[in-house]
């Protein structure tokens, strides 16, 4: 009786509908692209080049200031509503449902995307490999290459930029700010984040030629347009 309960209880959950978009959206399979073959690999731990990256990132930790730490700190959310800042006080979750769980489930299969290739390489985070330095940040406590956080806002401005294209200077330019910022946190190297730039380039070519994404695209792009006052855009 009590496995007939159960399975009535599963039929009922499958005939339920369904609303928005599902925060479990996995538009791209992992193994999809390979990341591992696409990237050069860091820099060794020692090497010339690291140890000068290593430099810059001491020279960014002296010279930061408060309002850098605290911006870097804001920075550590990934959600696509720190581009706000650009695209206005109406680019809200308030009134933005639709949009809020497309880019939620964005962002999680950019990194399940990333994640075989930080673990092909293993690199080392910054103050894992050097005392001195000291992140005003959550340390990660995943490897530092690619970078996570900058293939989310590469993916992320490339997406909205195609939203609002009246709008693709700011984005880019926000983008380019958070990013730098993984650098002032003191949580990655200039070459994880230039990795993690053409990671989410790569993740974005291939979402924009996906089906099932396009359509959910299509609903999050007008919504986004509405919320902010802008003519519709053509299918």
């Amino acid at each position: 009786m009590r496995h007939l309960s159960r399975v009535f209880l599963l039929v009922f959950l499958l005939l339920l509908p369904h609303y928005g978009l599902a925060g479990e959206t996995a538009y791209l399979p992992r193994g999809q692209i390979d990341f591992s073959r696409l990237l050069a690999p860091p820099p060794a731990v020692g090497s010339p080049r690291q140890q000068e990256e290593m430099a810059q990132l001491l020279a960014l930790q002296k010279e930061r200031t408060p309002a850098q730490e605290a911006f870097a700190l804001a920075d550590a959310d990934r959600s696509v509503f720190r581009f706000a800042d650009v695209l206005g006080p109406d680019f809200t979750p308030g009134k933005l449902p639709l949009a809020e769980a497309f880019f939620r489930a964005v962002t999680k299969n950019a990194s399940a995307l990333l994640g075989s290739a930080k673990e092909h390489w293993n690199r080392p985070r910054p103050y894992a490999s050097n005392p001195d330095i000291h992140p005003c940040v959550p340390k990660p406590n995943n490897a530092s290459y690619p970078s996570g956080h900058s293939t989310f806002a590469t993916v992320t401005s490339i997406l909205l930029a195609n939203m609002l294209p009246e709008k693709q200077d700011q984005i880019y330019e926000r983008a380019e700010r958070y990013r730098f910022n993984r650098e002032i946190g003191g949580v990655h190297y200039p070459s994880d984040v230039a990795a993690g730039r053409l990671a989410g380039t790569v993740i974005a070519a291939f979402l924009l030629e996906d089906q099932a994404f396009q359509a959910d695209f299509a609903k999050a792009r007008a919504e986004v347009r509405q919320a902010l006052a802008l003519d519709p855009i053509a299918p």
